[in-house]
């Protein structure tokens, strides 16, 4: 008993020497991150972001857009008058303007080669996760392509899109799928993979909608255009 109490206190002890270095990091990470919010809202003055979201230097965002916290965007494009919600991963993506992206999103995961005897980075990337150059140059192979998601496009909670898919205008996503093909203007995709649903509208809705380019008018000009339809 007497052995347990005295090193429960050697540890008590270490915690409190250790304290003053912990708060000053949690101090240090704390105002980091504040920083970074205001970095954020002054770099994308005409949309609201909110906190604790990351943005490497090549995404930009469109006017009246928004971005909910702890959003992660790489090398993207976002048009107006899109939203994204809390948690979602966005990477190698160029999305248009009125779109809906619910929560926990994965947009871009990147790949692996499956025509080689590992498919680990460290085989075919000298700059790896594991610090470790073992080759002398990078292999020809490209982790990402492009994601293209078109104008009016609802992307339901937890769904997955994956590299180089195609999303067409006015398409919606159902929650919790899987995209692994490029889907059509105005269909309605779900399941793992996704596959198509249903359109979301006739034909003829949908050829006046694609031809009226409504995506680039303001949202009362476009809402003034099909009230008068």
């Amino acid at each position: 008993m007497g052995k347990k109490f005295i090193r429960k206190c050697k540890r008590n002890a270490l915690r409190l020497l250790y304290f003053p270095i912990g708060l000053l990091e949690a101090l240090a990470k704390t105002a980091n991150v504040y920083c970074r919010d205001f970095e954020n809202r002054q770099r994308f003055r005409n949309s609201i972001i909110d906190h604790g979201s990351c943005f490497n230097n090549t995404v930009s965002i469109g006017d009246s857009s928004r971005i909910y916290p702890n959003c992660m965007i790489l090398n993207a494009h976002i048009g107006h008058y899109t939203y994204v919600s809390r948690d979602t991963l966005i990477q190698n993506a160029t999305i248009g303007n009125y779109c809906s992206i619910s929560h926990q999103v994965i947009i871009g995961l990147g790949q692996h080669p499956l025509d080689m005897f590992s498919t680990s980075p460290i085989f075919y990337h000298r700059n790896n996760a594991f610090g470790k150059a073992i080759i002398e140059k990078d292999r020809d192979y490209n982790d990402y392509k492009e994601i293209v998601i078109g104008n009016d496009v609802w992307i339901g909670a937890r769904a997955i899109i994956l590299d180089g898919v195609t999303i067409g205008n006015g398409a919606v996503i159902a929650a919790g799928c899987v995209v692994t093909k490029d889907v059509p203007p105005y269909s309605i995709v779900g399941g793992i993979p996704a596959k198509m649903i249903r359109m979301r509208a006739s034909k003829e809705n949908v050829s006046l909608y694609m031809n009226s380019n409504w995506w680039n008018l303001s949202p009362a000009d476009a809402n003034n255009l099909f009230s008068k339809l």
